[in-house]
């Protein structure tokens, strides 16, 4: 899995977070959090399924200038690259 976040400062309201859910949500993306107060989009997403370019187009489409993007990390596939820790109660 791979993380985007877009900075949208179009953002203000409930409908602004349906449009651009479900506008992405149906290229296959498997996150999505859009932020009101920090005016940003978190998409996480499969590579191998859709493309960075196809979820900005997605959300420009619906009408939101998209005027900056950070990459996140990749977030390893289901079983790979995981710890787990055992921490004890003081």
């Amino acid at each position: 899995m791979q993380e985007l976040t877009f900075d949208v400062p179009g953002v203000s309201c409930q409908h602004c977070i349906n449009s651009i859910t479900k506008a992405t949500k149906e290229l296959g993306v498997s996150d999505v959090i859009v932020d009101l107060p920090s005016k940003k989009v978190f998409v996480a997403f499969d590579p191998a399924t859709v493309t960075e370019p196809a979820i900005k187009s997605a959300i420009e489409d619906e009408g939101y200038d998209i005027t900056g993007e950070e990459s996140g990390n990749t977030i390893p596939a289901e079983g790979q690259g995981k710890k787990t820790f055992n921490l004890k109660s003081l």
